[in-house]
């Protein structure tokens, strides 16, 4: 038995988490080379393993909420 949710679980690469946001949740804004800015640039927090980097669907579903735009009073306070 598995106690590790399946959102949680740190088992994608980079194109891993790219096929899953793109194609499995139909992100079509999501590009390759936006998930390699995103890790580049640290949004996307990597989970490593010896010297391999893993990824939670849940890490590119938050970065994906990340993006959303906040309203300009929210901005300005």
């Amino acid at each position: 038995m598995s106690h590790i949710n399946e959102l949680d679980r740190p088992n994608l690469t980079e194109d891993e988490l790219f096929r899953f946001l793109h194609d499995d949740e139909q992100l079509s804004g999501v590009t390759r080379r936006s998930i390699r800015d995103a890790v580049l640039h640290r949004e996307i927090l990597p989970t490593v393993f010896g010297n391999r980097h893993r990824f939670s669907k849940r890490d590119g579903l938050d970065w994906i909420a990340s993006l959303k735009e906040r309203p300009a009073q929210a901005m300005s306070a």
